[in-house]
């Protein structure tokens, strides 16, 4: 399941739409792309994770970059707050959470074509083996999708953590729900307040999420 939403700056409106948005016109407002597993169980377990960085999709050659922690630590906070609101509790031990987010600001468009490695072209993204160290394999998206990525995206991808296991050989690391939001020309501290709204709206327009 699909939603796609612009958010205004001074208004929200609700689209849903089941086709491919058009994000090369978007000037003025954010757009918010939410994906989910329909076969996924959100309330396995109530506790979560989430590092303390933002990652930044970028330049090949400069390696794994970070969003700097005064923006990154208000942009990580929103999505804790939502978490927590929808039933869940944070920990600081990533071993006993039962979900995990990964939160990435793009700076380059990156397209995505149903492929479980579309993140080839950026070697530094989140690996599975963050969470699972011994883990080698790809990320398993368990619903089809075809759209881009395009600069000044904020991505978050929530992780079902029990669907790795050390002991099974048929173990896939399973984004069960993403979210982005694109329409960010840059990330300072002028444009945090609706960076958060819009963090906000993709938890309303995502009802499952909660324990």
């Amino acid at each position: 399941m699909k939603k796609l939403i612009p958010l205004f700056f001074t208004s929200l409106l609700f689209v849903s739409c089941e086709k491919e948005p058009n994000l090369d016109n978007i000037q003025d407002e954010y757009v918010i792309y939410t994906q989910y597993d329909k076969d996924a169980s959100f309330n396995k377990g109530k506790y979560f994770y989430v590092p303390d960085s933002v990652l930044v999709v970028g330049d090949n050659e400069k390696g794994a970059t970070y969003l700097d922690a005064s923006n990154s630590n208000n942009i990580i906070n929103a999505y804790n707050i939502q978490m927590e609101k929808r039933g869940y509790v944070k920990t600081n031990n990533k071993e006993e959470a039962n979900y995990g987010l990964q939160i990435s600001y793009v700076e380059n468009t990156f397209y995505y074509v149903n492929s479980p490695s579309w993140w080839s072209d950026y070697p530094w993204y989140w690996s599975p083996s963050y969470w699972w160290p011994w883990y080698t394999g790809d990320w398993y998206y368990p619903y089809p999708f075809i759209y881009k990525y395009t600069n000044g995206s904020l991505i978050c991808e929530m992780i079902d953590l029990s669907t790795v296991s050390e002991t099974s050989s048929s173990s896939k690391p399973t984004v069960i729900w993403n979210n982005y939001i694109t329409g960010i020309d840059y990330v300072n501290s002028s444009i945090l307040p609706q960076l958060v709204k819009a963090v906000d709206q993709s938890f309303i327009q995502s009802p499952y999420v909660k324990y």
